[in-house]
């Protein structure tokens, strides 16, 4: 019996060629789109989970709050792991990670690859990090890391530093020119969705014997660093509400009454390190907000909403070719029940080829889904995730698109089916149809809108004045200087001496980056800060530094060149910040930053940059020289400069620090990377948007197919009787724009209520004004003008005798 139905529903799918081809190519377009989006939105809920401890696992973050703000760290105070072992040892495991970008010598194994120098992550860590985190070992253990100067890598570290990852244990590098490594263990590479890449990890002990060299400051309560994070394990019946409490009192012993602003340690789940971006992730991981999934997810179900209506509409619309089918079948015997089995047998077959076509088109699309995501390497589509998927989908496709034409088409009354008098009341109503055609323009029109908010959003990042001139300006990131080594004024000058360079600075890191150093500090020539209820961020740079990135002068001047802490330039938030009414009254002030006993007299005050991304509000900034803390060279170049200029300035790195690895790029590169994200899912909105829009005319064009299917005759009787091309392409037109105006209305303010909430995510963004919104009404209506009209045109020029011979 079931047999027959699907043969029935193969010939039904077979004879009517242009329905089953609309139905297959949308519903296939529709289950592709929600197949990718699915792939990447479980890639990226998927990060960590792989590990056997994943929901024991917390790291110990830091609020800092102040009279009007919050300032959320994931680093903690660099003695706050040995005050956890001292005051809670109730903790199953408690893990330092401190990390830093380090250059790395190993030996020269390979002759036709002279490179030895690399440029390296390096996080040190003690032994117990494996008992946290899942590791596959090739060589050696987690013991390796509980000796000093020793060095476990992943296979792919092991293999370029050596050839071979066999042959790296046991040999030596060198970390930062100065510290001999020995590699003790090797492990599997850790996987992509990982916040924990360990490419290369040292021992802690290591860390603690070069503490200057690493910037570990093993009793400095007071400083922060994102750098220096702790993780720890609990045991699986302890309650996290009580560890809390008692980080809560340690809290209180370490930290209470040393200075205004309380900081308050606690517990933050594994879960949600790579979804909140207030406290970051752990060693340069990027990280996905929890709102754009739930975004992605929610357009896979709009398509394959959409995709399901226009199934429902043209099986509807097709009825009214199968009432004669269905009388005879009724009349001779036919039950509802095996009618509705027949009509859902027709919908499971056409659903399950749209499956196998999604399946064919998304394995050609999943090659370039990096380009709307950030997931690393092409997937694969045979795992148990994606074919539960699948399942699901096929299941659900089923019954959503079925069920309506399955109890409409099954309901019809012999005497009027035989008679061909089924009309479209008795499909259920014209209302019910036209409800489903405005709810799919609706959401097609939702994605427009997004689309829309997202593509001008970032046109206004990339074309926003960041305060400062961002063009041609070439990075080499430098050693510091040190008594032995005084080579940056020697760099500077022979810079200065090529072609097409027109100015060099040195600073500790460009005006835009993503430097966050802040400090407490005094003002005024006061020792006290009772009157400061924020910190200011810090920046250190040589006297060129002004000139050579375009910074403004609102007041006064930039400082004399000083190799130390003497004078300094503020910013105009700064001057806002301190209350004083004008920047000019800033002039000549004193200001000391907390950690330094050198009060700076304030030369001038600069027009407000943009210090990070446009996220975040500009903040007050203190700009002072300390060459003891630059780090990179900013090289201003003219129009001219090429390819030519560039291999000179690094021939002259070469030539001066034969030692270090060459990092090198331009800034307005750098800044870019800021808004990466943004911009993928700016194209992911325009591509799936795009597509819902396919869809919604896919459908269209087969519903005006069947209206004017079986309106041939109407049309050549108007014709006849003297109606214009015009009035009949009118007369059929006019419902669907009503139609897709009601979607609007819809769509309007669901679009602005959610697009305002991304907006939101930026402190300076574009304006929702009505003009956007009307671009997207009057797009949706050309659309399906162009849709209908060319199906209704078509129609009215055809010759009525032809329609009206067999009358």
């Amino acid at each position: 019996m079931l047999q027959n139905h699907f043969k029935t529903a193969w010939r039904n799918i077979i004879r009517q060629k242009q329905a089953s081809l609309i139905n297959l190519l949308g519903l296939s377009l529709g289950i592709a789109s929600a197949l990718i989006l699915f792939v990447i939105v479980h890639y990226e809920w998927s990060y960590d989970r792989f590990h056997t401890n994943y929901d024991h696992i917390y790291r110990i973050v830091t609020d800092t709050r102040y009279e009007n703000s919050v300032d959320y760290n994931a680093g903690i105070p660099y003695p706050t792991p040995d005050a956890l072992q001292v005051d809670m040892p109730q903790v199953k495991a408690i893990v330092p990670l401190h990390a830093t970008g380090a250059q790395v010598d190993a030996p020269d194994k390979l002759p036709e690859n002279p490179v030895h120098k690399y440029s390296e992550q390096v996080m040190f860590t003690t032994a117990d990090f494996f008992q946290l985190f899942d590791a596959t070992w090739l060589a050696g253990n987690a013991a390796a890391l509980s000796k000093p100067n020793t060095a476990v890598l992943d296979r792919e570290t092991a293999t370029r530093f050596f050839g071979a990852w066999q042959q790296a244990v046991g040999q030596q590098i060198q970390l930062a020119n100065a510290v001999p490594l020995q590699v003790a263990a090797i492990v599997e590479d850790a996987p992509r969705n990982s916040n924990f890449p360990y490419h290369l990890l040292v021992s802690f002990e290591t860390l603690r014997a070069n503490a200057a060299l690493f910037g570990y400051h093993l009793n400095d309560w007071n400083s922060l660093s994102s750098s220096f994070q702790t993780f720890v394990l609990l045991d699986k019946g302890q309650n996290v509400e009580t560890v809390g409490q008692q980080l809560d009192m340690l809290t209180k012993k370490y930290f209470e009454g040393r200075d205004r602003a309380s900081k308050i340690l606690h517990l933050q789940p594994l879960s949600d390190i790579h979804f909140d971006p207030r406290y970051g992730a752990t060693v340069n991981q990027r990280m996905v907000k929890r709102s754009t999934l739930t975004t992605l997810a929610l357009i896979g179900i709009f398509v394959l909403i959409m995709a399901a209506i226009n199934f429902v509409n043209l099986s509807t619309a097709q009825a009214l070719g199968k009432g004669k089918e269905i009388g005879v079948r009724k009349a001779l015997g036919g039950s509802r029940n095996s009618l509705i089995t027949q009509s859902f047998g027709e919908t499971f077959l056409l659903v399950f080829l749209s499956v196998l076509v999604a399946l064919v088109l998304t394995y050609f699309a999943l090659p370039y889904i990096h380009h709307v995501s950030d997931i690393p390497e092409t997937p694969s589509l045979l795992q148990p995730f994606t074919l539960l998927f699948l399942g699901i989908t096929l299941v659900a496709m089923t019954f959503l698109s079925g069920l309506y034409p399955a109890v409409i088409l099954s309901g019809f009354k012999p005497v009027l089916a035989l008679k061909n008098k089924i009309n479209t009341a008795k499909l259920g109503g014209i209302s019910m149809r036209k409800g489903l055609v405005v709810v799919q323009f609706a959401l097609a029109q939702l994605l427009m809108i997004g689309t829309l908010v997202a593509v001008r959003q970032m046109a206004f990042v990339r074309n926003a004045d960041l305060g400062f001139n961002k063009e041609a300006v070439y990075t080499v990131q430098v050693p510091s200087d040190d008594s032995t080594h005084p080579r940056m004024s020697a760099f500077k000058q022979q810079l200065l001496q090529l072609p097409h360079v027109r100015s060099v600075s040195f600073a500790s890191d460009v005006p835009s980056s993503d430097n966050k150093w802040s400090s407490n500090f005094y003002f005024d020539g006061s020792e006290s800060e009772k009157h400061i209820t924020f910190p200011t961020f810090l920046k250190f740079a040589d006297a060129d530094y002004f000139e050579n990135y375009g910074l403004a002068f609102l007041a006064g001047h930039r400082y004399a060149e000083s190799d130390t802490l003497r004078e300094a330039v503020i910013n105009e938030a700064m001057v806002q910040k301190l209350g004083l009414s004008a920047a000019e009254d800033a002039i000549g002030k004193r200001i000391r930053i907390g950690f330094s006993d050198t009060w700076m007299t304030i030369t001038g005050v600069v027009k407000n940059f943009i210090p990070n991304s446009l996220r975040e509000e500009i903040g007050p900034i203190i700009i002072a020289p300390s060459k003891e803390q630059y780090y990179v060279a900013g090289i201003k170049l003219d129009k001219e400069a090429g390819k030519e200029t560039l291999q000179a300035i690094n021939r002259q790195f070469d030539q001066l620090y034969p030692e270090h690895y060459l990092q090198a790029g331009f800034l307005d590169e750098s800044i870019a990377r800021f808004y990466a994200q943004e911009e993928k899912m700016a194209l992911a909105y325009q591509l799936f948007a795009l597509l819902a829009l396919v869809i919604s005319s896919i459908g269209l064009y087969g519903m005006i197919s069947f209206m004017l299917g079986q309106k041939v005759k109407e049309i050549g009787i108007r014709k006849v009787l003297g109606a214009s091309v015009a009035s009949i392409v009118y007369l059929f037109s006019k419902e669907f724009i009503y139609l897709v105006a009601i979607a609007f209305c819809i769509a309007a303010p669901v679009a602005y209520y959610f697009m305002s909430g991304w907006l939101n995510h930026f402190v300076f963004r574009i304006h929702l004004g009505l003009g956007l919104f009307l671009v997207v009404m009057l797009t949706a209506l050309i659309l399906a003008l162009l849709t209908i009209g060319t199906k209704a045109l078509r129609a009215a020029m055809a010759n009525p005798v032809d329609s009206l011979r067999d009358e």
